[in-house]
């Protein structure tokens, strides 16, 4: 019952998903975040269990380096943070014996507080007001890029878990001039995906084909490493309606650690899974913008079909 009471808190939090308003679920993406814009100040963000930790790379008005490390609770039903900027001195140097631990200034720099608006988006507060931050993307050349590699996604359907091993490794550009993410699904049959990410819709959406002329798709709020969102399963010839069903996605590799192997053995009884039994009974409109993506995305697959075969 634990199970069903979290998918059912899932799929509501889920259905009111949008980048500008979303408590993560699991947490906000760690590493290196900063402002748009700025030049040689930033915010390591980490993040384990309830417990944060922000370190601060900053300069002082006098132009020298100094940084600051703030811990506390991060609350996961708010998706706030808060602590305060502390400072340290007299601690360890390279080479020297750790004789003794260093000096805390708690609240050095004041209060801290973080309100995220979803796994990548950040309010902070600092000593001269706020200020917006986002994950640093440094390691990428588009958010789209970011989806190069292999990745498992998954959606249950009413307590029926279905889903798709992908391998994106290279890219198609659509009649509308759209850059998707190209690939296929690490098993014998080779099904072709796409993926790409929606600036109007403030997310990932992907599509993965299926036996049956059947269709995976999905939308999802996703950093590099992992994704939270909604999936259809429905017929190429329409559209997902509803809601749709709770959804992740989660990296396998990097697409450094590709390697050419052979694919995965087709399990027949698998291959031939009735994937109707999987499709909505909602057939309420999706979101208009959603809506238009999806066709985009769809028409562009079934392209990508015709010329991958």
């Amino acid at each position: 019952m634990k199970g069903i009471s979290w998918l059912a808190a899932l799929a509501l939090a889920i259905g009111s998903f949008t980048a500008q308003a979303f408590t993560t679920i699991g947490g906000p993406s760690v590493g290196l975040w900063a402002h748009p814009g700025d030049g040689g100040r930033g915010f390591n963000i980490d993040l384990q269990g309830d417990t944060m930790i922000v370190t601060t790379f900053i300069y002082t008005t006098g132009g020298d380096p100094i940084w600051y490390l703030s811990s506390g609770t991060y609350n996961h039903a708010t998706g706030r943070f808060t602590s305060t900027y502390d400072s340290y001195s007299d601690g360890q140097c390279f080479g020297c014996p750790a004789s003794h631990q260093p000096v805390v200034h708690v609240g050095a720099a004041g209060p801290m507080t973080i309100q995220f608006h979803d796994n990548q988006s950040a309010t902070l507060t600092t000593p001269a007001g706020s200020l917006e931050i986002v994950k640093f993307n440094y390691g990428f050349p588009s958010l789209t890029g970011m989806l190069y590699g292999e990745w498992t996604f998954s959606l249950n359907v009413g307590g029926i878990v279905d889903g798709d091993w992908i391998v994106f490794d290279h890219a198609y550009t659509g009649s509308d001039g759209t850059i998707y993410a190209a690939g296929h699904s690490d098993d014998g049959l080779g099904h072709v995906a796409l993926g790409t990410y929606s600036a109007a819709a403030h997310r990932f959406i992907v599509a993965a084909a299926q036996s049956g002329s059947y269709v995976h798709s999905y939308v999802l709020g996703m950093d590099d490493r992992r994704g939270l969102g909604s999936g259809w399963v429905h017929l190429s010839s329409s559209d997902p309606t509803g809601d749709g069903s709770p959804a992740t996605a989660a990296r396998v590799l990097y697409e450094g650690e590709l390697v050419p192997l052979g694919a995965n053995q087709v399990n027949p009884a698998v291959a031939t899974r009735d994937q109707s039994v999987l499709v909505g009974t909602d057939k309420r409109a999706l979101e208009a913008v959603l809506a238009r993506e999806f066709d985009t995305l769809h028409a562009a697959l079934q392209d990508y079909t015709g010329s991958a075969h």
